[in-house]
Parts: C-alpha cells; sequence; structure tokens
C-alpha cells in the first residue's frame, strides 16, 4: 500500500519520490513531454514528479512555493 504524504508546504512524497504541485493554469512550459507516470492528480492539483526538472528549477520552485501565497489561497 502506498502512502501519501505531504510536507507543510504541500510537496507530495510518494515512494521517495517528490512531486511539485501545480494548478492547472500554472503548469510548466512543455509538461506534456514528462512521461504520463510521473504526473498525477488529485482533486483539483496536478504533481509532478522532481526528476523531471534540473537541479537549479527545483531549488527555485521550492524557494518560490515557499514564499508564494498559494498554500494559503490556493490549496485547501
Amino acid at each position: 500500500m502506498n502512502k501519501l504524504k505531504f510536507k507543510s508546504n504541500q510537496i507530495l512524497k510518494l515512494n521517495n519520490q517528490i512531486y511539485f504541485p501545480y494548478l492547472i493554469h500554472n503548469l510548466p512550459n512543455k509538461f506534456e513531454t514528462f512521461p504520463i507516470n510521473s504526473i498525477l492528480k488529485i482533486n483539483t492539483i496536478i504533481y509532478i514528479n522532481s526528476n523531471n526538472f534540473n537541479k537549479k528549477y527545483q531549488e527555485n520552485y521550492i524557494q518560490t512555493l515557499n514564499y508564494s501565497n498559494i498554500n494559503s489561497n490556493n490549496i485547501k
């Protein structure tokens, strides 16, 4: 049985893989080129496996997520 673990900033950890949350209107460029098995949809939030991104993008995304209002306003 797989267990979903949400970190405080809504980053999802599943089977030792990290998934970044996106709203439908904020999907990254060229997300359609990512493997379908690296994308999850839970309610209105789309999670994309962090392995699809380079390290610099991952670090920037986490910093942005920590300081943005996406946590308080959009993700319920």
